[in-house]
C-alpha cells in the first residue's frame, strides 16, 4: 500500500507534478497526519500489527539472531546520537523527521522476521514488491502518454517520484533472481514481460541514479553466481557482447533519446557541467565542513542539528525547501555527519550484516525461493546505498520499506539454509541425505559448500 498509494495533492505536489492522480489516490488519506497525534493512519496500523506479529506462536524461533543484534545496535546508536543532538540544542521534530523512515525499515524487518516461516512466504514477499513496481511503472507510462506527451512543454523532470527508482530496480532484480534460481521457462517469461515495462518506466521517469543502481545490482548479481552454470555462459558471451556494448556507449555518448538514457545518465553523473551534480558536490563540501568545524568525531553533530551552509551557489533551496539543512541529498554522508562514528558504524551496520547473511544463505540454500530471495537481498543493498548517497534515500519511505524487506529476507534465508541440511540428517541414514543433495545439485549447479 505504501509503495502504490498517492497522498493528496496538497501534501505531495511533486507526484506527477500536480497534473494528475490515479485511482490509487483512494489510499491517500492513510498517509495524512491524524488530528492530535501527528501520525499517519498507516503508521498507526503498522504499530497495531507489531504485537500481532511479535506475540504469535513461534515468532522468536528460526530467527537470525545476528540480524536482531545489529538492529538493536542500530536503534541504540540512533537513540544515543539523537539525545546528543538534543543536548546540543537540536530540534526534536527535525531529528524525528530525519530518522523515522529508517526506524520504520528496522521495524518492518523485525516484524517480517517474526511472521515469515517458509520459502513460500519469501516468494510472496518478492511477488508483492514486483507487483508494486509493475503498478508504478505502468502508471509512469500511462501518465506520460496520456497527460504529458504533446500536451506539456517542457515535460516534467520526472513522472512519479525520485524514490521509485529503487522500486523499479528492486522489481527487476527480484524477477531476474527468481529466473536464475528457478531455471524454468515460466520464470523467464515473467522476466521478459516485466523487464521491458520497468526499464521503459525508468527511461520516462528520467532519474540518472536509477541506472547507477541497476548497474551496481547487476554487477553484484554476477559476482554471486557460482563458478560454472550461468557465470560460465555469461563469460562465453562477454567477448561478443563487449564490443557491442562499447559501440553502444561510443554512439550514445552525449546523445539524447530514450535508447541512450543509460549512457546519458552514467556520463553526466558527477559531471562538473551539470547543475544538479554541482549542487550535490556543494552540499558535500558543506557537510564535510560541518563535520570538521562543529561535529564530534564519535557522535557527530547529533540529529536535529542543521548542517552549516558555507557556500550556496548551486545548493540554495531555502525559499521553497526549508528543511534542506536537515535533509541533504547525500543522506549517507549525512549519517556520518549527524551521527559520527557511532552513527556510521552503529546505525549503518545492518546493511553489511544483511549482505553477509543473505550471501551465506544464498550459497547454502537448496530451494529456489530461498536462493532467489538471498540473491535479491544482496543486490538490492548496494542500490539502496546509492540511493542514500545520491538522493535522500535515508529519508524515503519507499526506499526504507525495500530495505526492511531485504533485511528480513537476508536473515530468514540464512536461517532456512541452516535448517534444510538438519532436516535431512534427522530423516535417517545416508541414503536419504544423498537423495537430498542430489536433488539440490540438480537444481543448483556448482554448489559452493560452506564449512
Amino acid at each position: 500500500m505504501a509503495w502504490t498509494a498517492e497522498r493528496p495533492l496538497e501534501f505531495e505536489p511533486l507526484l506527477y507534478w500536480g497534473y494528475w492522480r490515479s485511482p490509487f489516490q483512494a489510499f491517500g488519506p492513510l498517509f495524512v497526519s491524524l488530528p492530535g497525534i501527528n501520525l499517519w493512519a498507516w503508521q498507526v496500523l503498522l504499530f497495531a500489527l507489531a504485537p500481532l506479529c511479535l506475540l504469535r506462536p513461534g515468532a522468536f524461533r528460526k530467527r537470525a539472531w545476528a540480524m536482531d543484534a545489529v538492529i538493536l545496535t542500530s536503534v541504540t546508536s540512533i537513540a544515543v546520537t539523537f539525545g546528543w543532538g538534543l543536548l546540543r540544542g537540536g530540534s526534536a521534530y527535525q531529528g524525528y523527521y530525519q530518522l523515522w523512515r529508517f526506524l520504520t525499515a528496522l521495524l518492518v524487518g523485525v516484524l517480517l522476521s517474526s511472521v515469515v516461516r517458509t520459502s513460500r512466504d519469501l516468494k510472496a514477499i518478492g511477488s508483492t514488491v514486483l507487483a508494486a513496481a509493475v503498478v508504478r511503472g505502468t502508471l509512469v507510462i500511462y501518465f506520460y502518454w496520456a497527460h504529458v506527451h504533446g500536451k506539456i512543454d517542457p515535460p516534467p523532470a520526472h513522472m512519479t517520484s525520485h524514490d521509485d527508482s529503487l522500486l523499479f530496480v528492486a522489481g527487476l532484480v527480484i524477477s531476474l533472481s527468481w529466473a536464475l534460481a528457478r531455471v524454468r521457462l515460466v520464470a523467464w517469461l515473467a522476466v521478459a514481460l516485466a523487464s521491458p515495462l520497468l526499464l521503459y518506466a525508468m527511461v520516462l521517469n528520467n532519474r540518472r541514479l536509477a541506472w547507477v543502481e541497476l548497474a551496481l545490482a547487476l554487477a553484484m548479481m554476477y559476482l554471486l553466481l557460482p563458478p560454472g552454470g550461468w557465470r560460465r555462459r555469461l563469460n562465453l558471451l562477454l567477448p561478443i557482447a563487449g564490443p557491442v556494448l562499447l559501440l553502444y556507449v561510443l554512439v550514445g555518448w552525449g546523445r539524447s533519446g530514450a535508447v541512450f538514457a543509460p549512457v546519458r545518465a552514467l556520463s553526466t553523473t558527477g559531471s562538473n557541467e551539470d547543475a544538479s551534480s554541482l549542487a550535490r558536490q556543494e552540499e558535500i563540501r558543506n557537510l564535510l565542513y560541518t563535520l570538521s568545524a562543529a561535529g564530534n568525531p564519535l557522535l557527530g553533530t547529533g540529529w536535529g542539528v542543521p548542517y552549516i551552509k558555507v557556500t550556496s551557489v548551486y545548493a540554495n533551496f531555502g525559499s521553497n525547501w526549508q528543511q534542506y539543512l536537515y535533509l541533504p541529498h547525500n543522506s549517507l554522508l549525512a549519517v556520518a555527519v549527524f551521527g559520527g562514528l557511532a552513527g556510521l558504524g552503529g546505525i549503518w551496520l545492518v546493511v553489511p550484516v544483511a549482505a553477509f547473511l543473505a550471501t551465506r544463505g544464498y550459497r547454502a540454500s537448496m530451494r529456489a525461493p530461498d536462493r532467489a530471495a538471498g540473491m535479491a537481498a544482496v543486490c538490492i543493498l548496494p542500490a539502496y546505498g546509492a540511493q542514500c548517497f545520491g538522493d535522500i534515500g535515508f529519508e524515503s519511505l519507499t526506499c526504507a520499506l525495500i530495505l526492511g524487506v531485504a533485511i528480513a529476507a537476508a536473515g530468514k534465508v540464512a536461517v532456512l539454509a541452516q535448517v534444510s541440511p538438519g532436516l535431512a540428517k534427522k530423516g535417517g541414514g545416508p541414503e536419504l541425505r544423498a537423495q537430498v543433495m542430489v536433488v539440490a545439485d540438480a537444481e543448483r549447479p556448482s554448489v559452493r559448500q560452506w564449512p
